[in-house]
């Protein structure tokens, strides 16, 4: 069946995705919630949530077009790298269905504006293959990655997706790692400076590092929750598994862009472990791997029929976890 939808046109993968945005949320206008607040939250994303304070249609409108708007880029970010066909629209209906799982979220967050940043560093490492001096690219790439953490403090560590990247490309030439620190600590040195004009130093360093170092184990989960998050990690070994093992195969220039999608798995992990477990924030770290290695088990796999009902296991899940609170 996904293979089908797969193949089946622009035009119908496009209302595809259309219905299903109207019926995952259609009840978060209905009933609005103010946007998610949280400690890891970054001083961007604090100005603009405080500024839609008391405004929850604008929260949920803005985030609806922010997935939107990532979905479509990610899909044609993936079309340019030659990973899938023209017209396989299948990862932006999953980031759809990835940034829609949980009601409570279906509103303005800060993984969201993030989001956008992290996918523009993901498209200038995945650009910057091939070249002889990717130092534009790098340097997008860290300045990128420098604006989502301003967004979500924990993103600081995807800073490491470069550095796997380059390694994974085989740059060894300094200069490069040397414009990782530039493009990264441009943002922060803006920010650092506007702390110790306001005489906020202390305190934002106190922020950062409870962001950044919080070893600590997770927060106790729902049942339905715990369920959900060990289902994502099952489909994501197995569909990852599946996609590297058959890219191996593959065009030089493919495999290497591919293992980018495993780098940037390890860099969220490492977000995960080190910032104390946000689970249900750091969830959505995952949708842009996800959305690539679902696709491709299920268009890149020469027999990909139990991945497909993998895939649809996943979605009826999904299911069950938007109604479970109705039973």
């Amino acid at each position: 069946m996904l293979r089908w939808i797969s193949k089946s046109g622009t035009f119908v993968q496009f209302s595809i995705f259309t219905a299903l945005a109207a019926w995952l949320w259609i009840p978060a206008f209905l009933n609005p919630i103010q946007a998610v607040t949280s400690p890891d939250d970054g001083p961007l994303y604090s100005v603009i949530a405080s500024l839609m304070q008391n405004l929850p249609y604008v929260a949920v409108c803005i985030a609806l077009l922010l997935i939107v708007f990532q979905a479509v880029v990610l899909f044609y970010i993936f079309q340019a790298n030659g990973f899938f066909g023209r017209a396989n629209f299948i990862p932006a209906i999953i980031v759809l269905l990835a940034f829609s799982w949980n009601s409570s979220f279906q509103t303005f967050h800060a993984l969201l504006p993030a989001g956008l940043f992290v996918i523009l560093a993901l498209n200038a490492i995945l650009g910057m293959y091939g070249k002889q001096a990717s130092y534009k690219q790098v340097f997008t790439a860290a300045f990128s990655v420098a604006i989502a953490s301003l967004f979500y403090l924990p993103l600081v560590y995807m800073l490491v997706l470069l550095w796997l990247s380059l390694v994974s490309y085989r740059i060894s030439a300094w200069r490069e790692y040397v414009i990782t620190f530039i493009g990264f600590i441009l943002p922060w040195i803006y920010y650092i400076s506007g702390l110790f004009w306001n005489d906020n130093l202390m305190y934002g360093f106190r922020k950062i590092s409870g962001s950044l170092f919080n070893l600590v184990l997770p927060d106790k989960l729902s049942t339905i929750t715990i369920i959900w998050l060990t289902v994502s990690v099952f489909v994501l070994l197995a569909t990852m598994t599946a996609v590297l093992n058959v890219v191996s195969d593959k065009l030089i220039s493919l495999r290497r862009r591919a293992w980018v999608l495993f780098s940037y798995c390890l860099a969220s992990l490492i977000v995960v472990l080190l910032s104390g477990w946000p689970l249900l924030s750091a969830n959505y770290l995952f949708v842009i791997p996800m959305a690539f290695f679902i696709t491709g088990s299920v268009s890149m796999v020469k027999r990909p029929f139990i991945f497909e009902m993998l895939a649809l296991a996943y979605f009826l899940l999904f299911v069950v976890m938007r109604y479970a609170s109705f039973f």
